[in-house]
């Protein structure tokens, strides 16, 4: 039995706005799903106030700040039901579900899960605060997931998510320049999500 996966608890108002915005996209003109609830200009139009709200929060006033964490709630919110609209339409087809941008987990122990993303590279670049990342087809992936550490690779609570992606390869920009930085890969498909790949490291300009 496959199960939809959100991924959208623990994002901060960026991030969401990030997956928002891929949701939508994946939606958009999607044959299987030709009207959801919310609708995406529902969707867009609290991701847009979102967008609005962070940028007013820029400054830390205690105010916008509030403002921002509201309409963060509220983009949750319509991500949820929109979410259980998907479900209620895609019924049990994994495919599906990936199609509209959410992430599956297979509850079946007897399919084999996915493996993790081969040969990563990080590369610098010839711009100030951009990385470069390749790595390896796998097999029965749909999306792949890019996080970042500018930290340590070793600190756990220091990978953050930068991008979501069907393709492998990926620039991921706004870096701090003159340190190194190190990444990882996993990918997601129809029987779940793998594991993360080895940490691939470079230094940026």
């Amino acid at each position: 039995m496959t199960k939809l996966v959100k991924a959208i608890a623990r994002l901060n108002a960026v991030q969401l706005v990030a997956r928002s915005l891929f949701i939508e996209q994946r939606l958009q003109g999607n044959p299987h799903f030709p009207t959801v609830s919310p609708s995406l200009t529902e969707i867009a139009a609290k991701r847009e106030a979102l967008q609005q709200a962070i940028t007013e929060a820029a400054d830390g006033g205690r105010t916008a700040v509030a403002k921002r964490e509201q309409r963060k709630h509220d983009l949750k919110v319509a991500i949820d039901a929109l979410a259980g609209d998907v479900i209620s339409q895609a019924g049990d087809d994994a495919e599906k579900m990936l199609g509209a941008g959410f992430f599956v987990r297979n509850t079946s122990r007897s399919q084999e899960g996915l493996p993790a993303p081969l040969k990563l590279r990080a590369r610098i670049s010839e711009h100030v605060g951009e990385a470069r990342l390749d790595w390896a087809t796998t097999r029965g992936a749909a999306l792949y997931v890019v996080e970042h550490n500018a930290i340590s690779p070793d600190d756990a609570e220091a990978w953050k998510q930068v991008a979501e992606t069907t393709r492998i390869r990926q620039v991921v920009t706004g870096l701090a320049s003159a340190k190194e930085h190190w990444f990882r890969v996993r990918a997601l498909g129809t029987t779940g999500r793998g594991p993360w790949s080895d940490v691939a490291r470079t230094l940026v300009r």
